[in-house]
């Protein structure tokens, strides 16, 4: 693997046939030691929030929280995007709620970020 390439997954629902396919790249990539992002927002981010993230469940599927999780361990950047950190404090996300690990992050950083490894060809995908 080119080790240059990153995958940067945006992540915009709760609905478990999109929370896994994202969880699942991601955790697949970091099993390559691809730099991957999780960049959650929207209702993504109940899936980062230790309240709700257990609620997102699908049918012979681990929990939600192992794939965040396992990704985590393996070195993905995970983190709850919004255009302020005042945003995501009214939508109820802050250290405390989200599960360790993961970051807090503003929209301008993500892009920063994101266009850049664009720009050299990495992937940027919003599920």
């Amino acid at each position: 693997m080119d080790e240059s390439q990153e995958l940067h997954i945006v992540l915009v629902s709760n609905e478990p046939e999109r929370v896994y396919p994202a969880l699942t790249l991601v955790l697949a990539a970091s099993t390559f030691g691809v730099k991957s992002y999780l960049y959650c927002t929207m209702k993504g981010l109940d899936v980062i929030k230790k309240d709700s993230a257990d609620r997102i469940s699908m049918p012979g599927m681990p929990p939600v929280r192992q794939y965040l999780e396992d990704s985590i361990s393996l070195g993905a950047y995970v983190a709850a995007c919004a255009p302020s950190k005042k945003m995501l404090e009214a939508m109820g996300v802050n250290e405390q709620t989200l599960y360790p690990g993961v970051q807090i992050e503003e929209a301008v950083s993500f892009l920063q970020r994101a266009l850049k490894a664009a720009k050299k060809g990495s992937i940027v995908l919003f599920v």
